[in-house]
């Protein structure tokens, strides 16, 4: 898998197996991740925490968060090279029927304002 940047992938994996998808699939727009309750998916977000910027959800942005789980699985790392860049994990998990916009965030912990925004509708579904 060639190496994720800001602008380049967002990837998709369910169980354990990972498809690579072009950003707009979640990008502004794009379709719905679709779950059934109790379903899970994997969301990966490129990251370079060596530089202070990280993922984060923008809860007060985001609208039906009570209809989906969602966990910060950690990050994974790029490389053995100090600064190298890696991958945020997050696992989002259907609880109930209905729809959820979720916002995620890049930005830096002391600064105010994202450098980057992604949005990630959701459509769980019996």
């Amino acid at each position: 898998m060639r190496k994720a940047t800001r602008a380049g992938l967002l990837t998709l994996a369910l169980g354990a197996m990972c498809a690579s998808i072009a950003a707009p699939l979640f990008a502004q727009g794009g379709p719905a991740i679709r779950l059934a309750p109790g379903e899970i998916r994997a969301l990966i977000l490129p990251e370079n925490p060596s530089t202070g910027y990280a993922w984060a959800i923008d809860a007060a942005a985001s609208r039906g968060l009570d209809i989906v789980a969602i966990a910060d699985d950690g990050r994974r790392s790029g490389g053995d090279r100090p600064g190298a860049p890696g991958e945020r994990l997050w696992s989002i998990r259907g609880l109930s029927p209905g729809h959820a916009d979720i916002v995620f965030v890049y930005r830096r912990a002391w600064e105010p304002a994202a450098v980057e925004t992604r949005h990630v509708a959701v459509d769980v579904a019996r």
